[in-house]
C-alpha cells in the first residue's frame, strides 16, 4: 500500500452525504465581503464560504480590496495572528507561484492564501494536515513512508502526537519530504484522490484536518 491508497481508504471510510465530521465554526459577522452563506453544517458552509471569497476576490479590481480578502481568510477565519505586517503583505499580494517558492516557511498562511487564488488549484497545508498524512502512513504501514514537515501547533494532542512521529520516523529511518516539492506533491495526492473519490480538493484537505487529533490517539498504540 502507498500513501494514495491509504489516503483514498480513509477517505472511503469518512465521506458521506453530509460529512458531519467538519466542525470549524464561521462568525459569520467578520465576512469582509457580502456573502450569504446557506443553511446547513459548517462542512457546507465552509465550502460555500471558500468559493464565494474566490468569486469576490477574484472579481474585485482593487488591489487593497483583493488583500483584505486573503487577510480575512489567513487571521480571522484561520485564527492565525501571529504574522508580522510585513509577512502579511507579502501573503495579501504575492503570486501563487512566489508563495510556494517560501516553501514550508510560513505555509499554514500563505496556502491559505492560494486557496482565495483558487480553491479548485490550491488546498491548506498545516499542522492538522500534515500529522494526518504522517499518522496514514503508520496506520496503514505504508511502504517507503515519507516524512511530512512538523509544524508549531498549539493543540496539545496534536503536539503530543508530533513527538510520536518523531520518535517513530527516526526509528525507522523515513526520508524526509523535499522542501521544494511537498506542497505540489501534496496537491497532486489530493487531486487524485478527489477525482477517484467523485470530491473536490478542500474535502479531502478538510476530511484530514478535522480528523487529526482521532488519528492521533490511533497512533498511541504503535508508539
Amino acid at each position: 500500500m502507498d500513501i494514495f491508497e491509504s489516503l483514498d481508504h480513509f477517505c472511503f471510510e469518512n465521506l458521506d452525504e453530509t460529512n458531519d465530521w467538519y466542525t470549524w465554526k464561521i462568525n459569520e459577522s467578520k465576512i469582509p465581503v457580502n456573502i450569504l452563506l446557506p443553511i446547513g453544517n459548517q462542512y457546507l458552509k465552509n465550502i460555500t464560504l471558500k468559493e464565494e471569497l474566490h468569486k469576490a476576490w477574484e472579481a474585485e479590481p482593487d488591489l487593497k480590496k483583493k488583500g483584505k480578502i486573503i487577510k480575512y481568510y489567513i487571521k480571522d477565519w484561520g485564527g492565525i495572528g501571529t504574522n508580522s505586517e510585513d509577512s502579511m503583505k507579502i501573503y495579501m499580494y504575492s503570486s501563487p507561484g512566489t508563495l510556494i517558492e517560501y516553501e514550508e516557511k510560513g505555509i499554514p498562511s500563505w496556502s491559505k492564501a492560494l486557496v482565495i487564488h483558487d480553491p479548485h488549484k490550491y488546498a491548506i497545508f498545516d499542522a492538522r494536515v500534515s500529522i494526518s498524512l504522517n499518522s496514514l502512513q503508520i496506520i496503514y504501514n505504508i511502504a517507503n513512508k515519507e516524512l511530512f514537515p512538523i509544524l508549531a501547533s498549539r493543540n496539545k494532542t496534536i503536539t503530543e502526537g508530533q513527538k510520536i512521529i518523531k520518535k517513530i520516523s527516526k526509528q525507522n529511518n523515513w526520508k524526509k519530504v523535499d522542501k521544494t516539492t511537498f506542497y505540489l506533491n501534496y496537491l497532486t495526492l489530493l487531486k487524485k484522490v478527489a477525482r477517484n473519490r467523485n470530491t473536490n480538493l478542500s474535502t479531502i484537505e478538510m476530511l484530514l484536518f478535522a480528523k487529526a487529533e482521532s488519528l492521533v490517539n490511533k497512533i498511541k498504540n504503535f508508539a
